[in-house]
């Protein structure tokens, strides 16, 4: 196979995303506020708190029960009559400590409530996982409300999380990605002549639009896909070959991450391998007993994560154990290989992007990650490593 095929392939993919690249520009489609302020995966500061302020009767957009009514014709399934402008709208509804059986009690994302006690209940689905019954947990609280389970794609709540309940009778399932954006659709109708109103419905709209992949960039991929199919044989020799390449560019920052650790007084073993289900790269200080500062990668999502990684989790003393929860930021994500983690930010978060691998080549994935040890070394004051 000659080369010149090849170079017409990557020349002609080259052109297609600096002509999207120039759209976005001129659309200014790349800029969202809710991305600048990194609140795009963040459930209850974010997605909650902007979806209960546009369903709130008294919310500051100053509409009244406009986007409720419009809210209610689209979601609620149980016919109840909702007076939509007595309405109360709570987020991180605290409806009781959760029972030992974990059948009772919980927080709620938001609940609707009206004068006549009517309510609308929302499990707002991110990327958080289902918790054990905590449908369950909000039918039993209020077994008349129209329960909402609202995820990204429109998926169905976990087994574990539902028990026997049914969707479509005790909930029903619904998604960003076609709902809950017909509904801002018909909000920023509503509101055509109020623009900082409007424009702040369309930067939601948007950041939906980033978060189930239905962005101009999915036009450009599409069209990049119709590209490929006429050089299928070209596109299978390049793809065979990228793992290789981005290995090399690994191995390379490997010895750089390396070498920087060392010279802040750290240990670094690089042990990043797409081959294998989990690789990581520990940091970490001779005299340390029981911890290192760790930077972790998923083989099936290349996603990356830091924090402290424990040795072996069965040889640490409970008292130190229990000093993680003393940190700031802990998450409940945590276990007991990871007692305490955090996702990378954007663009370093997903190794799948050609964004991370343009930071590991231009030096601010390594710069990110000194500046994670770094925090992470403040920390680890509190307690014994």
């Amino acid at each position: 196979m000659e080369i010149h095929q090849f170079q017409n392939l990557l020349n002609q993919v080259k052109a297609i995303t600096a002509r999207y690249k120039k759209i976005n520009e001129l659309t200014g489609e790349n800029f969202n506020i809710f991305q600048i302020l990194k609140l795009e995966s963040s459930e209850v500061r974010m997605h909650s708190a902007f979806l209960a302020e546009l369903l709130n009767p008294k919310g500051s957009h100053g509409q009244k029960d406009i986007f409720l009514k419009l809210f209610v014709e689209a979601f609620c399934f149980k016919e109840n009559i909702i007076e939509t402008i007595s309405c109360k709208v709570k987020v991180e509804d605290h409806i009781g400590l959760i029972s030992t059986d974990k059948t009772q009690g919980g927080r709620i994302d938001i609940t609707i409530t009206d004068a006549n006690n009517h309510q609308i209940i929302i499990e707002n689905k991110i990327y958080a996982g289902d918790q054990n019954h905590q449908l369950l947990r909000y039918y039993n609280y209020s077994e008349n409300a129209d329960i909402i389970y609202l995820t990204l794609d429109g998926k169905d709540a976990e087994k574990h999380s539902k028990g026997d309940l049914n969707e479509g009778e005790h909930y029903k399932k619904y998604s960003y990605k076609y709902d809950i954006i017909n509904w801002l659709e018909l909000c920023r109708k509503e509101v055509a002549i109020y623009p900082i109103v409007r424009e702040a419905i369309t930067h939601y709209i948007n950041l939906i639009k980033h978060l189930t992949n239905q962005t101009i960039n999915q036009t450009m991929e599409e069209e990049i896909s119709d590209l490929l199919k006429g050089y299928l044989q070209e596109s299978f020799i390049i793809s065979a070959n990228l793992d290789k390449a981005c290995k090399k560019i690994s191995d390379d920052f490997g010895l750089s991450l390396t070498n920087a650790m060392s010279r802040i007084g750290m240990t670094c073993e690089y042990n990043i391998d797409f081959e294998k289900k989990h690789s990581e790269v520990y940091i970490y200080k001779p005299e340390w007993k029981y911890f290192s500062i760790c930077f972790g990668l998923q083989r099936f999502d290349k996603d990356l994560i830091y924090g402290f990684c424990a040795d072996d989790p069965n040889s640490i003393p409970s008292e130190v154990l229990e000093q993680f929860v003393t940190i700031k930021n802990n998450k409940s994500l945590s276990s007991e290989w990871w007692p305490w983690f955090m996702k990378m930010e954007d663009p370093f978060y997903n190794w799948y992007n050609f964004e991370a691998w343009q930071a590991i080549l231009d030096g601010t994935m390594e710069s990110a990650m000194l500046k994670k040890v770094n925090d992470l070394l403040t920390l680890s004051k509190v307690f014994t490593m």
